[in-house]
């Protein structure tokens, strides 16, 4: 098994990086909600795609990491 370490500077942009990510899912979920709750289909199955997408995206990217 391997060790990576991580540079001193790269840790604080990842956990931005995951903060930005998770209020993007987080924004994006209260569009559909909004969407769902004013009767606009389009948009609340748009953003609900996208926020299957992302989470989807993330969760790969978990994997991997966690592998590599």
């Amino acid at each position: 098994m391997r060790t990576v370490t991580l540079a001193a500077s790269t840790a604080p942009a990842l956990t931005v990086g995951l903060a930005v990510y998770a209020a993007l899912i987080l924004g994006i979920l209260a569009v559909a909600v909004d969407g769902a709750r004013r009767r606009r289909r389009r948009q609340a199955i748009a953003a609900a795609v996208i926020v299957g997408v992302l989470t989807l995206g993330g969760l790969v990217v978990a994997i991997i990491s966690s592998v590599a």
